[in-house]
């Protein structure tokens, strides 16, 4: 039996934050946070202490007060980048990217990936009647506590087993997806689920999160080009990370980072490649830059241009958790 994505979650969880910048920051433990995104409520999520990416004001001067277009989330000066995305072009997930900020002064972060560890066990996050496996989820996001699985499901054999289950009501239907008010496992709280035949996505702005990725609603990407810049800077797609400010908990802590994420092959790999964007104005002078190798334990490359700085190295060794 592999681990539940709750299991992972803790394992991640008691590894402090550290585990999860410095380890790639990504793709497992990522999944395993799937378990935190499970026990939150709405409640829950308006405190940003319970992500531990989240900060009521960081040192980059966003005051968590409004975002880019004055409704959600922290103000930021956006830098100007004449750059588009190309959504024909475009790994699909990053269409459900959005700038929404359910922390109110949040970093956007959000981790993608193609790849889960082998056995990796669905059953804490849905009934057995979903048959939601690793046969059927071919890969999963998460940002700002909202899920979603990718792959290939039963709509209508889902809605008719809710029908079955005292537990789950179907509520509605939104742009093809099914809604269903679940109850959040071990606590007495509920979530919505939105399911369809490719997708299912978990979280209270699950109508945003569709509307985006239809193109009816901005994306992280519409934005804040900087983000389409970090993407064409990844040398893969299958697993990558993203967000705000410096990497919480790694020995990298400059203020002078906008923006910074990485990828690589798989969650656990080897070797991954670490691009982090300054604050526009600033030059990444030597100082700069070696603070910024500090994130791997084996820098094999680095390449500097303009205001970014790619790394590329040796995945960091973790500290063990307390418990470990």
């Amino acid at each position: 039996m592999g681990p539940s994505v709750v299991d992972a979650y803790h394992m991640s969880n008691s590894s402090s934050v550290t585990t999860i910048t410095r380890r790639g920051a990504i793709g497992a433990i990522a999944f395993g946070l799937a378990g935190l995104a499970g026990c939150a409520d709405s409640e829950e999520m308006d405190d940003p202490s319970d992500n531990g990416h989240q900060s009521d004001d960081d040192s980059n001067g966003h005051d968590g007060n409004g975002d880019a277009n004055g409704e959600e989330g922290f103000e930021r000066e956006i830098p100007d980048r004449d750059i588009e995305a190309d959504w024909e072009e475009a790994a699909a997930f990053r269409t459900w990217l959005t700038d929404a900020d359910p922390f109110n002064g949040g970093n956007r972060r959000f981790d993608y990936t193609e790849a889960f560890p082998e056995g990796t066990d669905f059953g804490s996050v849905f009934p057995d009647y979903f048959e939601v496996s690793s046969e059927t989820v071919d890969a999963h996001l998460i940002q700002s506590l909202t899920q979603v699985f990718f792959g290939s499901f039963d709509r209508d054999a889902i809605v008719a087993g809710v029908e079955d289950d005292d537990e789950y009501e179907f509520v509605d239907e939104y742009e093809g997806f099914a809604i269903i008010d679940a109850p959040i496992p071990n606590t007495s709280g509920r979530r919505d689920i939105a399911v369809s035949e490719s997708a299912i996505v978990i979280g209270p702005d699950y109508e945003e999160r569709i509307d985006a990725h239809h193109g009816s609603h901005d994306r992280l990407e519409d934005i804040d080009q900087e983000f389409t810049h970090l993407f064409r800077q990844f040398p893969h797609t299958t697993t990558v990370t993203g967000e705000y400010n410096a990497p919480e908990g790694s020995d990298v802590s400059l203020d002078e980072i906008y923006i910074w994420g990485v990828s690589s092959e798989s969650p656990m790999a080897d070797t991954m490649t670490w691009v982090f964007i300054l604050e526009e104005g600033v030059e990444p002078t030597d100082d700069i830059v070696a603070e910024l190798e500090g994130i791997s334990d084996d820098v094999h490359d680095t390449e500097v241009e303009g205001r970014t700085v790619t790394i590329t190295g040796g995945a960091p060794n973790v500290s063990p958790g307390p418990d470990e």
